[in-house]
This record gives structure tokens, sequence and C-alpha cells, in this order.
């Protein structure tokens, strides 16, 4: 089976999957959340378009804020 990971954590990988896709589904805030695949960042703009492949290493980062 074929596999990504997010943040660390294995996925079964699939077909035509997007970041995009991959953020609706697990309830992300879009527009909360910095993406990069294997290390390189990924615009919101450029997240409907990008496929995630097996083997890739998604990175979500959710700026924290506070004083």
């Amino acid at each position: 089976m074929s596999e990504f990971t997010v943040n660390n954590e294995r996925h079964a990988w699939r077909e035509g999957l997007s970041v995009a896709a991959l953020l609706a589904e697990q309830g992300r805030p879009v527009d909360a959340v910095a993406t990069a695949i294997n290390g390189v960042f990924v615009p919101r703009a450029r997240r409907e378009a990008t496929l995630i492949q097996p083997g890739d290493a998604l990175t979500l980062i959710q700026p924290i804020t506070g004083g």
C-alpha cells in the first residue's frame, strides 16, 4: 500500500488527492494553515492543483499568536 505523511503521521495515498482536498477532509481552516510538501512551501493559490504523491511528506503549520 502506498502512503504519504502529514506531520509525520502515515496516511494511505489515493490517486488525485490534492492538498486542498486533504485540508477540507481534515476540517482544517484553509486561511489559518501553511502547507509544504517535502520541505517546499505550497501557496494557497496552488493547493487545489498540487496533488499528493506516494512517499510525500506534507507539513501543516498553524501559526500560534499570543503575547
